[in-house]
């Protein structure tokens, strides 16, 4: 629920919360208030009429002349009941119906205190009828002082006047004055909203730019379970900066993990750099310093270990520049069908000299007839040269090294295996990143640059490498390639033949 809505419903339910207690409020203030100006108007119609009327004589209660009492009382207040009460506050007699009574005495002391300051403020009495209402009334004794016979005691607004104001609370005006409080609300809380949801428009613009902003964010790794939960503006703004902080702490530790990376390359590269210019540098210097001192034969095998510096050098800073160019985007593969097989055979023809050479057998098995991969053929010739270069160095003579296709889904899966030293459990995570060797003969023969390149090209390709190896059994990197016009899901079968 957005913020200005819970706002404006909120305030709702505090003005109806609050109208309803002013009105209970108000509705005890105007009882009172006409209880006690019922009281005082009238405070002296007790006196008045027994004055005029001898109520209690010689014979007991005079029952006409109460009757003609009440008849005078009705006739100033249709509402009040007249009561004639002994000394000690006991109902005598009354024109009241018997079964109406619920008492048969009345409190004397706010008698008392009405006859000491009848006028100063609102005196409660006991109504006989309902004995739990508190109702105003007039009093006056009856009988000459000091020897007081009783009380006339005449109470004003009994149950007649509760059942008029129970009609009155009924009426047409008072549902009408209740209709017009409720639209007054309803119109204050339409307002109230307009305005809330004008002063949050720039709170909920603010959590519109911070989603839209994360949203073109990695949320990849994002945490969901600490973010706050909620639907309004402030949940949201919370969220999303919880989000923001959390990005900004893998960026931070990205950078610092690329940070390392680039110390460790640069060390790496002059550690790589320096032993070949080192050996190149030697070995020309003795050249020229011996010069026709040295026999032919060992100016020959000098040079010979120069010149083979050199191309090792070239090699590694071709590579470097392969990297170089892949890591920062500079490549874009050039997508199109090609027959991955005739590629596997045409490149393991090409090693097939040098593999004789070392006393390795290799090998290409593929099915000719599988449907073209999609690809750059430049990038994918790339990756098996880097591989079988790889697979040929850390074979021994009397070693095989075999390269398998099949088909799996709607990609072409491709392994390149080999018979060699294999790399060490503790190496194996990290042999896809620059300048990992895999044993300390890779050092000496290798850059530690053909598994990353290679590991860059699949992914351009958007595509996975991986290697498997165990020490003195061998070693297989595996990766997959995007079949042409295959659907995704499609199921090829698995397949696999020799060439």
């Amino acid at each position: 629920m957005r913020l200005h809505v819970r706002l404006a419903l909120g305030t709702g339910a505090l003005m109806l919360a609050a109208a309803a207690g002013l009105g209970v409020w108000t509705a005890k203030i105007a009882e009172r208030y006409q209880a006690e100006v019922a009281q005082r108007l009238n405070a002296g119609i007790a006196m008045y009429v027994t004055n005029e009327l001898a109520l209690i004589d010689a014979e007991g209660v005079n029952r006409q002349a109460l009757e003609e009492l009440a008849h005078r009382v009705m006739t100033v207040n249709p509402s009040a009941e007249v009561y004639l009460l002994g000394r000690g506050g006991e109902v005598l007699a009354t024109l009241v119906p018997t079964e109406r009574l619920r008492v048969e005495r009345v409190a004397l002391g706010p008698i008392h205190r009405f006859l000491q300051a009848p006028s100063t403020r609102l005196i409660p009495g006991v109504d006989p009828t309902a004995p739990q209402r508190k109702a105003p009334f007039s009093v006056a004794p009856v009988g000459q002082p000091p020897e007081h016979l009783g009380y006339l005691y005449v109470v004003l607004g009994g149950a007649r006047f509760d059942s008029v104001a129970a009609t009155v609370r009924g009426s047409y005006a008072l549902k009408m004055g209740l209709a017009v409080t409720a639209c007054i609300l309803a119109a204050i809380l339409a307002v109230g909203a307009a305005l809330f949801s004008g002063f949050t428009l720039p709170l909920r613009r603010l959590a519109e730019r911070m989603a839209h902003w994360a949203d073109r964010m990695d949320s990849a790794h994002a945490d969901q379970q600490r973010y706050p939960r909620g639907s309004d503006e402030i949940s949201a703004l919370s969220r999303q900066f919880d989000e923001m902080a959390h990005r900004i702490e893998q960026q931070i530790d990205a950078i610092q993990a690329r940070d390392f990376q680039r110390r460790e390359l640069i060390a790496n590269i002059s550690h790589d750099l320096r032993t070949p210019l080192a050996s190149l540098h030697g070995y020309l210097e003795t050249v020229l310093l011996k010069g026709d001192a040295l026999a032919p034969a060992t100016r020959r095998q000098y040079l010979e270990i120069a010149r083979h510096h050199s191309e090792r050098l070239e090699r590694l800073i071709a590579a470097l520049f392969e990297l170089s160019k892949l890591e920062t985007g500079a490549v874009v593969p050039s997508m199109e069908p090609f027959s991955l097989p005739e590629l596997l055979h045409d490149v393991a023809l090409r090693f097939r000299l040098r593999a004789q050479q070392l006393g390795i057998e290799i090998s290409a098995h593929a099915d000719p007839d599988a449907p073209p991969a999609l690809g750059d053929v430049a990038l994918v010739e790339r990756v098996f040269e880097n591989l079988l270069d790889n697979a040929l160095r850390h074979t021994p003579s009397g070693g095989r090294v075999q390269i398998k296709m099949r088909l799996k889904h709607d990609t072409a899966q491709v392994a390149v295996s080999d018979t060699g030293r294999g790399i060490p459990a503790e190496t194996l995570p990290y042999v896809f990143e620059p300048f990992v060797h895999g044993n300390d003969k890779a050092r000496e023969s290798g850059s530690g640059l053909g598994l990353a390149i290679v590991k860059r090209i699949i992914e351009l390709h958007g595509q996975r490498a991986s290697v498997t190896s165990a020490t003195d059994v061998g070693t297989t990197v595996e990766f997959e390639l995007p079949l042409a016009g295959r659907p995704a899901g499609a199921h090829a079968g698995e397949k696999e033949a020799a060439a």
